[in-house]
């Protein structure tokens, strides 16, 4: 056997790696002249110890061992390594007997015989040969130990009572297995046994399964004297009742009690074997030994069983941000809680989360929510094991997984309806899906970029929804404005967000154009305008202001023209126009136009008068308005003016004035518009 210094000296020297792998191990078997070589490695997580190992037949170039042991703390691995180390011997003596077999020769005999001797018999117990299926056992025995030995008994269990000695003789024995086939194995090795007086074998009272551990209460034989000249108990322990039975505890009365201590602890002897696997059966057997350390017969056998590792483990995902786990209670007065343990799928170690107290009844499965800080759509691993009153823990259970819910859904066919008046409607198709409990809305203004919440949306068949405002503004006419919708579930987790939409809201009606107005035009003014693009218009707003002063809407109309009437002659007028579509949106004011109506015309110049032939004759000059359509005489009175003729010509004439009388004539001109200038200056004609 090489020391790990040496090995590794040697590995170096020989360019060989330090691994498992068999090509490896059979290099490193074949250089140094080996036929099996068993390599393995240790690996520690939390309290738990694992020991991987592997056994390697160099010729053959093949694994004939692979092996896995876990245990929790040192003291439960020593258990662990023992059957490891049962298991690499058998492993390797099947081999041998294997070999063997196949040139047909005996195979190797029956191992670990042992004996226990009393007055009047001797009781043989013994192991199968390793790899090797024996149909049962030859019992030899002689009173020398180089023989003759006589074949004592046949049998087919590995022990064996030998009922037909004398008292205190000196007594050998040896055992052969063999075969279905009837090749017989080799002798095992001789053992020596003596008749004497023993003490009576113990009463195994009851055993009380615990973490890893049983315990177990006896009480010395009927028979057995005084009890206080006992020397101490042995305990053996096997897998199953038949056995093979092996020793794991040599209690001596000295520590259980002396001559002044209370008899209780000497007629009730306890024992806690521990660095047991998890939910495993074993049996005892007790033997009392006395101060010349005569060993009894065997206890009757007893049944102890550990606590099981927390079993029917199930994990349910799919949820929103928890995962519910379950598990059935392990059956056991001594467990006071359950241990949670979680670790995400990216991470390797489990951490301990949650203590759940044992249930009252374990009728029922046990039932736990994980809700302490979940991630949405993630795998958790979990593991449970059973605690009792002194914080032992059962092995982890098996592990089991699962994975929370993701994001709720996306929301379908969002939709948005624009051309609205200072509003916009949304609707989408309400979810199907029970998670959802309501939606988010999203928006702005295009060109403001970034989309902010504009409102919450409770219960999962909402389906539409009209923005009209911003707070106390209202939506602006003609703007193009961009939204985004999520569901949300009862955690306030948003799913990933609907295919923005963009719409515009409705614009105001353009500004009227073509805007005209005919100037010189008596009285009146007519106005014109083209149409406005929209089909929906339904007024124009008409704004006229005088000369200096301010604007007044003088007209709604429908109609692309209007007359402006009652006007001051020769004045300058100002308009302009709004349209106004059947929303009642109205549009910008059109450009502003200036228009003056028709002068009256001028003053006739030239006006004279006179008597001829006895007529009062009157005169003028031609108009200066090539429109003039005609001349009116007047006549001034007291008050006011009497018309006395209409004419055409430049020249009036009638009756002279009597004598000594005076009249005073008065002369205008008429346009075609029918606008009259103001008289000429006065003419006085006296009567002749």
């Amino acid at each position: 056997m090489l020391d790990r210094k040496e090995l590794e000296a040697f590995l170096s020297m020989n360019d060989l790696q330090q691994n498992d792998q068999i090509d490896n191990v059979v290099n490193i078997g074949t250089r140094l002249g080996l036929n099996v070589v068993v390599v393995g490695s240790v690996e520690k997580k939390g309290s738990v110890i694992m020991v991987l190992c592997k056994a390697v037949q160099i010729e053959q170039k093949k694994a004939i061992l692979s092996a896995r042991v876990a245990a929790v703390g040192e003291a439960g691995l020593a258990g662990e390594m023992r059957k490891l180390s049962q298991q690499i011997r058998n492993a390797i003596t099947g081999q041998i007997l294997k070999e063997k077999s196949t040139e047909g020769g005996a195979f190797g005999g029956p191992v670990e015989v042992t004996k226990r001797s009393g007055n009047r018999s001797v009781h043989l117990f013994w192991e199968a040969p390793p790899g090797a299926a024996a149909a049962g056992y030859e019992v030899f025995r002689a009173t020398s130990e180089a023989g003759p030995f006589e074949r004592l008994a046949q049998v087919a269990k590995t022990e064996y009572v030998d009922e037909t000695v004398e008292k205190d003789t000196l007594y050998y024995y040896k055992i052969r297995a063999y075969n279905d086939r009837g090749i017989q194995s080799e002798f095992s090795r001789v053992v020596e046994a003596k008749t004497a007086v023993t003490p009576n074998p113990p009463v195994i009272l009851k055993t009380e399964g615990h973490v890893r551990s049983i315990s177990l209460l006896w009480s010395p034989g009927p028979g057995s004297g005084d009890r206080l000249r006992l020397k101490g108990y042995r305990l053996y322990r096997a897998k199953s009742e038949q056995g093979p039975y092996r020793e794991v505890a040599n209690l001596q009365t000295i520590n259980l009690g002396d001559a002044t201590a209370a008899l209780d602890r000497l007629l009730k002897v306890s024992h806690l074997d521990k660095a047991l696997a998890d939910g495993e059966d074993y049996y005892y057997r007790v033997t009392a030994f006395n101060e010349k350390d005569l060993e009894s017969e065997f206890s009757k056998s007893v049944k102890g069983s550990t606590l099981p590792t927390v079993g029917a483990v199930a994990a349910a995902g799919d949820l929103i941000r928890e995962i519910r786990l379950s598990w059935k209670p392990v059956d056991s007065p001594f467990i006071r809680g359950y241990y949670v343990y979680r670790s995400a799928a990216d991470k390797e170690n489990f951490v301990r989360i949650k203590r759940v107290d044992a249930p009252s009844a374990v009728d029922r499965r046990i039932e736990y929510v994980d809700r302490d800080g979940l991630a949405d759509m993630t795998r958790y691993r979990y593991r449970i094991t059973a605690v009792e009153e002194t914080e032992s823990e059962t092995s982890p259970s098996s592990e089991v997984s699962a994975v929370t819910r993701g994001k709720p859904p996306v929301p379908e066919e969002f939709k948005a309806l624009g051309g609205l008046v200072k509003r916009v409607d949304l609707s989408w198709k309400a979810s199907t899906a029970e998670e959802v409990e309501g939606y988010k809305l999203y928006g702005a203004k295009e060109k403001e970029g970034q989309l902010l919440l504009l409102k919450t949306l409770p219960g999962r068949q909402t389906d539409r929804y009209t923005d009209n405002s911003r707070g106390y503004d209202k939506l602006e006419d003609g703007t193009a404005y961009r939204y985004r919708l999520t569901s949300y579930n009862r955690v306030e987790v948003e799913s990933e967000a609907a295919p923005a939409v963009t719409v515009r809201t409705k614009p105001r009606p353009e500004k009227v154009s073509g805007f005209q107005g005919e100037s010189a035009k008596a009285k009146a003014v007519p106005l014109r305008w083209s149409p406005n693009p929209e089909k929906d218009i339904a007024l124009y707003h008409l704004f006229r202001s005088g000369e200096g002063g301010d604007f007044e809407r003088i007209a709604k109309l429908r109609e692309t023209a209007y007359l402006d009437q009652g006007l001051k002659d020769n004045a300058l007028y100002r308009y302009r126009l709004q349209a106004e579509d059947k929303d009642g949106l109205i549009g910008d004011f059109s450009e502003t136009i200036s228009v003056r109506t028709k002068a009256r015309p001028a003053i006739p110049e030239g006006a004279t008068g006179g008597i001829a032939e006895g007529k009062a004759v009157l005169t003028w000059k031609e108009a200066a308005e090539p429109d003039a359509a005609h001349y009116t005489v007047y006549e001034k009175k007291l008050f006011g003016m009497d018309k006395i003729a209409t004419v055409r010509e430049r020249r009036f004439s009638e009756a002279a004035p009597p004598k000594g009388k005076v009249k005073v004539y008065l002369i205008t001109v008429t346009d075609r518009d029918g606008l009259e200038s103001d008289p000429a200056p006065e003419i006085t004609i006296t009567g002749p």
